[in-house]
């Protein structure tokens, strides 16, 4: 299983609720998804800095369907609408062992 995750910190004057929707909407949209998972950030950094504002979390079976996923024609079209919306953005993916 691979795991892909995205954070990200919306840019000044863009909503942070719309980057949510929108990603949400998108992850519906690629059969190669097995589970996905987003959220915002909530609470005080404290100590811990500028926080990530949110993060999006998607479990796909192989390294192919995380190139299909990532070149997918919706993922595509939501990168350049997202790009403009978010002022820091980071990717991981790694492979997930079973718990």
């Amino acid at each position: 299983m691979i795991r892909h995750v995205f954070a990200w910190q919306v840019a000044d004057g863009h909503d942070g609720q719309k980057v949510v929707e929108m990603l949400t909407d998108f992850s519906r949209k690629v059969d190669a998804i097995r589970f996905f998972e987003i959220g915002s950030h909530t609470g005080d950094p404290g100590e811990n800095g500028e926080p990530w504002d949110g993060v999006l979390i998607t479990d796909l079976d192989t390294w192919d369907d995380l190139d299909l996923y990532s070149n997918h024609p919706a993922h595509v079209d939501l990168v350049a609408e997202l790009l403009p919306m978010v002022k820091a953005r980071a990717v991981v993916d790694f492979v997930r062992t079973e718990q």
